[in-house]
């Protein structure tokens, strides 16, 4: 049993529903800081995973992105 909450097939759209639920929220307040204050602490460590997990998944994808420019170059 994996211990991932997705399936791989639907794994990218269930993730982009639940992001879309977090920025949903997050326009509900005046500021970063108080959509935060308004976390307890389980939350406030999940959110800097969260993000932690973003920034790498950008490096990720823009060096995957950069490979399969030079591969297509040769």
């Amino acid at each position: 049993m994996s211990n991932y909450p997705n399936m791989s097939y639907c794994m990218c759209e269930n993730t982009t529903l639940a992001m879309r639920q977090i920025l949903d929220e997050m326009q509900n307040y005046e500021s970063l800081a108080e959509f935060i204050a308004d976390m307890n602490k389980d939350e406030l460590i999940a959110f800097k995973r969260l993000f932690n997990l973003c920034e790498s998944f950008m490096i990720m994808t823009e060096e995957m992105e950069q490979f399969d420019e030079y591969s297509k170059g040769e």
